[in-house]
């Protein structure tokens, strides 16, 4: 049973004004990494840092290039994309302008989204609690996406279980994304595993070799779902540098 203070925040939420986006049709004729930085989404090469004392920092993961090389081809057509984790809309509001005729849908645990449109969709979820998984497989009611973003808590854990929940709702031919995959090796807070479960870039090794692995939240027949449905895999390299280490990681999984 749902607290009366999430009631409260839903109606909030629900009741404020948000930016209506398709007023933003001429920016279709940018690059989606420009999109990327007007909206302030660090999916860009250049924001203002939001964490940020110092006035007029910038930060970015410069992801704009590589999602581009990949689905530019899909810029014009009709499809689902959804996103883990989206806090006040920026890459929604990027994604929903580049993708001029996609139905954009985003999760989060917070009701933070200021963007409103025909072809935008928030759904509340807690991706933690089954209760919410279960609501949520409900309403997207046999939905298929051909991109799928991961860009949620980032504990080693929740990247694992939203990989395993959430790759059976890509369509065939569609892409499974997680940004930032290695922040649980980066940041210790992050890694949540407790030894139990491998970091992502050895999970991705795996699959490459066609080897099962030890995990206490992919079983050996999850595994062999993955094995036998993953086409092609995709690794690249952001831009942004923390403690002189670049901490961008962006994986590309391609389904069969």
């Amino acid at each position: 049973m749902r607290k009366v203070s999430w009631y409260y925040k839903f109606l909030i939420f629900k009741i404020k004004k948000k930016t209506n986006l398709d007023k933003f049709e001429t920016f279709r004729t940018k690059s989606l990494d420009q999109i990327f930085n007007y909206f302030g989404s660090d999916k860009g090469s250049k924001v203002l840092d939001p964490y940020s004392k110092s006035p007029g920092k910038y930060i970015g993961h410069g992801f704009g290039k590589f999602y581009e090389k990949h689905f530019k081809k899909y810029q014009k057509q009709k499809f689902n994309l959804l996103e883990i984790g989206t806090w006040e809309g920026a890459s929604l509001a990027s994604f929903h302008t580049f993708f001029f005729n996609a139905f954009i849908f985003g999760i989060d645990r917070n009701f933070k989204n200021k963007y409103r449109s025909k072809r935008l969709n928030f759904l509340y979820c807690n991706t933690t609690k089954g209760s919410d998984l279960k609501i949520l497989t409900n309403k997207l009611n046999n939905k298929k996406f051909k991109i799928i973003i991961d860009d949620g808590s980032h504990l080693l854990k929740d990247i694992i279980n939203n990989l395993n929940f959430f790759f059976k709702f890509v369509e065939k031919g569609g892409y499974y994304i997680i940004e930032d995959y290695n922040h649980p090796k980066y940041y210790k807070f992050l890694n949540d595993g407790n030894g139990q479960e491998p970091f992502i870039d050895e999970i991705i090794d795996c699959f490459k070799k066609k080897k099962f692995f030890n995990s206490n939240i992919l079983s050996k027949g999850d595994q062999k779902n993955f094995l036998n449905n993953i086409a092609n895999i995709y690794t690249y390299k952001g831009d942004l540098i923390d403690l002189n280490k670049n901490v961008s990681d962006l994986l590309i999984l391609k389904k069969n």
